[in-house]
């Protein structure tokens, strides 16, 4: 089982023990959504936990009296970029004060429901400066000073409401001078910060999140509980579940008066009443149905108000357990990733695309299509890094020319092989090469450019199904990397004229010439300039190599079947990366974050499956913990990938349905569903709704989808923070360290090899 599904079933276990009869409560709204009120035993029932918010609550918004922010805990990551290039350093807790430390400038996203005046409160210790001075959204707001010395203090800041935007705000601290603290630049250690209404008081009690989280006793009943006091929303933001629900557990820690009410605000919706209930000294549950929110990102606001201290437990959104899976153990695995090819090249993905793919589309006929298959990175070395070690190019540190990938990375050709499994891989980039670290855990490792073999599709599927056939007795892995639709562009005259049949064309374009045509044509300012013809006669090429290289796909899986094995095969078709033509003013590749570069083709044809299409955001790092489950051997032991398993048969998977992906150290990229989130280097945001925009032609500002900004925000923080990727979402983070890579020197043979597929 994989870490979610764990948490899963532990949730589940945890709303079967702690079943309560139900108070059914009465709402007046005329906007509410319908409230389902079954016993407390069905409560449980065929339920399964899709997020557990009690569990979350540091991904959630805290508002009393104001936004609180609570630095040096789990709850910091998501204001902050997750410490990303943000200026936040090192976290600390002295006498019970959590804090973090802050050099010369610290930055901080939040929302606004609305462009209000607003008052700043910063609860800071100095180190090596006396002055503060505050940027919202850009614009600088009054500076202060204080004591250079001394212990914690607030330090107030009022902002005017046009200084304030509905939606997100970038706030920047700029502080007046450092010290040096354990070998870095500080300025303050800074405790929290408020952001409160201009007409909110100045006393207050902090919700804390050491305060929130714990177990609470209620009668004879404990349970893990968030507790809050007084008037507090606490804000969570999700992908609501088909068919989901939201369980509820309420009640009063002491005497007085309190009125619980969660309310539902979807993206581009309005928000509505779901729950509504006089809290008692007793836990009262409910289970909430979600269902007219199926798919959609929305905010849930659960809200106290009244004398008497509340805990919430049981919060989770859940959704129908599907059956258990009855799998059928694969005997064999086979990855085919073709290099350079984007999804919207291919009418499996595409309908509208004029490039034929006979083989292809047959074998999605009885296969499992991801319509959104994201990759991790926009070239050959880290992207397969990714898929071959189920780590993020963050964590397996393989993300410049010239990074050697880390022995450390275990790929899953060694874990096939430690396993029992004959391995072999046949690999035409010369970036997955042994220089490179990729000849890990291989019986039989090929790369037809360093060892300068026609890496033509034809040959590297001719000795890769040699290889299966002398195997076809053992289990075995069989990893195949070609590189047809790569420039060079150059294949046979007759598939190019399948696209274009011009005969006599004397542009400029020649297929041996793609790649330091492309490199020019990428320059800025560019030395290559295509005109229309040129144009047509490139797309033809590239084209004509997909069509060339899906015939001899197909040889090969004739082969696998002549053999007898392909139907105990798991047969992995997939692409590291895309190709642009000029659509966002450039060509090739490497170069941008857009669609055209990270979304890939991908699908899996596995034994005792049938044919459907998967509309759940997937990343190609799930590729090795999926293929590992099918074939029936355990999980790598470090994983930031998950099993997707179960979209196979049909099932929902566990928790935030999203892909992460970058470009090197300039771009950080979440996409959830038809939502497209991007921080680039220098902090800026920006998003894309995919669903109306598939080709990213209006770049919305953080202030356009609120609700979806502020639930990828949150996601993308959380993820850069957590440095145990493979339980990103964990409250309490492991300490993994990324893996340090090392640096090779590229001799002439290996530049001009790598030269001649337009790289270097």
């Amino acid at each position: 089982m994989t870490t979610l599904q764990h948490r899963a079933a532990l949730i589940t276990l945890l709303l079967s023990t702690f079943a309560l009869p139900f108070v059914i409560s009465g709402c007046d709204d005329d906007d509410e959504e319908e409230i389902v009120n079954e016993s407390g035993a069905d409560l449980a029932a065929g339920q399964e936990a899709d997020l557990d918010l009690i569990s979350h609550v540091h991904l959630a918004d805290v508002f009393r009296d104001g936004l609180f922010i609570d630095f040096g805990t789990p709850a910091q990551d998501k204001y902050t970029v997750g410490d990303w290039r943000s200026g936040w350093g090192a976290q600390g807790e002295e006498d019970g004060v959590t804090f973090a430390y802050a050099g010369r400038r610290g930055r901080v996203y939040f929302h606004m429901d609305e462009a209000q005046a607003i008052k700043l409160r910063v609860r800071l210790r100095p180190h090596g400066t006396g002055a503060m001075s505050p940027y919202l959204n850009g614009s600088q707001v009054q500076s202060v000073r204080f004591e250079n010395a001394g212990g914690f203090r607030d330090v107030d800041v009022d902002i005017p409401a046009d200084k304030v935007r509905a939606g997100e705000n970038s706030l920047q601290l700029v502080f007046g001078g450092v010290t040096t603290v354990g070998g870095n630049d500080v300025s303050v250690a800074v405790d929290s910060i408020r952001i409160a209404p201009a007409s909110a008081g100045d006393s207050y009690e902090a919700p804390t999140y050491a305060s929130m989280t714990g177990n609470v006793t209620l009668g004879d009943v404990e349970r893990p509980a968030v507790s809050v006091t007084g008037s507090t929303r606490v804000s969570w933001y999700a992908q609501i579940p088909d068919a989901g629900n939201l369980v509820v557990g309420v009640g009063a820690r002491g005497a007085g008066a309190s009125t619980a009410r969660i309310f539902v605000t979807p993206q581009g919706g309005d928000k509505t009443k779901v729950f509504e209930q006089a809290v008692t000294t007793a836990w009262t549950d409910q289970l909430v149905s979600l269902a007219s929110y199926a798919g959609k990102v929305a905010r849930i606001d659960v809200v106290t108000q009244g004398e008497a201290p509340v805990a919430w437990s049981r919060l989770a959104l859940t959704h129908p357990a599907p059956p258990e899976l009855n799998l059928t153990r694969a005997k064999n695995v086979v990855v085919v990733l073709v290099d350079t090819l984007r999804a919207s090249k291919l009418k499996v993905w595409n309908p509208r695309s004029r490039v034929r793919t006979p083989v292809l589309d047959a074998l999605a006929e009885d296969s499992v299509v991801y319509e959104r298959g994201q990759s991790t990175e926009n070239w050959t070395k880290p992207a397969v890094g990714a898929i071959l070690t189920s780590l993020h190019p963050m964590t397996h540190g393989a993300r410049t020319q010239e990074a050697v990938l880390s022995d450390r990375a275990l790929m899953i050709s060694e874990h096939f092989k430690a396993h029992g499994f004959a391995t072999g891989g046949f690999i035409a980039n010369g970036y997955i090469s042994d220089r490179f670290g990729f000849d890990q855990g291989w019986d039989r490792y090929r790369n037809f450019i360093r060892e300068e073999g026609s890496s033509e599709a034809e040959n590297v599927f001719g000795e890769a199904g040699q290889w299966a056939e002398e195997h076809k007795d053992e289990r075995f892995f069989l990893y195949v990397h070609t590189i047809d639709p790569h420039v060079p562009y150059d294949p046979e005259q007759e598939f190019v004229s399948m696209y274009d049949s011009r005969g006599g064309y004397e542009g400029q374009v020649r297929p041996r010439m793609t790649g330091e045509l492309l490199a020019n044509a990428k320059k800025n300012p560019p030395t290559v300039v295509f005109n229309a013809s040129d144009v047509r006669r490139l797309s033809a090429l590239h084209d004509g190599e997909i069509t060339q290289h899906d015939q001899h796909m197909g040889a090969f899986i004739e082969r696998l079947k002549r053999l007898g094995i392909w139907d105990e095969t798991v047969f992995v078709f997939v692409s590291d990366h895309g190709e642009e033509f000029n659509e966002h003013g450039s060509w090739g590749h490497g170069h941008s974050i857009y669609q055209e570069l990270l979304h890939v083709p991908f699908l899996i044809h596995a034994p005792g499956v049938q044919g459907r299409r998967v509309s759940t955001t997937v990343s190609t790092m799930d590729i090795g913990p999926t293929v590992l489950e099918l074939a029936g051997v355990p999980a790598l032991p470090r994983s930031e990938g998950r099993s997707i398993v179960r979209t196979l048969y049909g099932q929902p998977l566990v928790g935030p349905a999203v892909a992460m992906s970058e470009f090197l150290d300039e771009r950080r990229v979440v996409t959830a569903g038809r939502w497209k989130f991007f921080v680039r280097g220098n902090l800026t945001a920006s998003m894309f709704d995919l669903q109306e925009d598939p080709g990213e032609e209006n770049q919305l500002s953080t202030t356009d989808r609120p609700i979806a900004e502020r639930y990828l925000r949150i996601l993308s923080g959380q993820y850069l923070g957590a440095t145990d990727r493979g339980n990103w979402l964990d409250a309490e983070q492991q300490d993994f360290r990324a893996l340090t890579a090392g640096e090779v020197e590229m001799d002439d043979q290996l530049q001009q090899q790598l030269r001649e597929l337009g790289y270097l």
